[in-house]
C-alpha cells in the first residue's frame, strides 16, 4: 500500500508540505519510529475512542500511554478503545492498525496531547505499516487547526 488518500489530501488541502519516511514493516507506531530512526517523542500515535455518541481520535506521542480516564473526564463522555473493526471501518483506505493522525479529515472529532504542540517536527503513520508522514511543526499546527490540545498522556511506564 502506500500513503492513504485521504491523508495526501488533508496535507494538499492544508497547504502543508510533507516528507515521507520509509521503513521495514512494523505493527506499532513505537515500532515504526524505532524502525524509522525517529526520535519517540516526535512520533504522533492515534488513539480511536468511542461511546454511544460516536468516535474521538486521541494524538499523542508514541512513547506515552493515553489516560483514557482522564480523556472521558474532560470531554464528559464514557469513551473506551474502539474495536479493530470500528477501526478498518473508519479508516476505510488504510491497512488495519495503521491510523494516522487525521481524525478532522475522517469526519472524527480530534484531541491532540499538548507535549506535541511545540515539536519542530512531526512524524504520523501514512496509512501504513512501512511509511511515515514527516512535517514541520507549521504543517502540524496547521494540520491540527481543528483540534483540540489538552494534557491527554502519561509516560510510558
Amino acid at each position: 500500500m502506500s500513503i492513504a488518500p485521504t491523508v495526501i489530501q488533508a496535507l494538499r488541502f492544508k497547504g502543508v508540505q510533507f516528507d515521507v519516511v520509509t521503513h521495514p514493516h512494523t505493527a506499532t507506531a513505537i515500532g515504526s519510529a524505532h524502525a524509522a530512526r525517529v526520535n519517540e517523542n516526535q512520533m504522533a500515535k492515534a488513539v480511536l475512542l468511542k461511546d454511544p455518541g460516536g468516535f474521538v481520535l486521541a494524538v499523542l506521542p508514541a512513547c506515552d500511554t493515553l489516560d483514557i480516564t482522564h480523556v472521558s473526564r474532560v470531554l464528559h463522555r464514557p469513551l473506551a478503545l474502539a474495536t479493530e473493526a470500528d477501526l478498518a471501518e473508519t479508516f476505510y483506505d488504510c491497512e488495519p492498525g495503521a491510523v494516522p493522525a487525521v481524525g478532522e479529515d475522517y469526519l472524527i472529532p480530534t484531541i491532540v496531547d499538548e507535549g506535541l504542540r511545540h515539536l519542530e517536527q512531526v512524524f504520523f503513520e501514512a496509512g501504513d505499516h512501512e511509511r511515515l508522514v514527516h512535517i514541520s511543526s507549521e504543517g502540524f499546527s496547521r494540520l491540527m487547526q481543528d483540534a483540540e490540545f489538552l494534557p491527554i498522556s502519561v509516560p510510558h511506564r
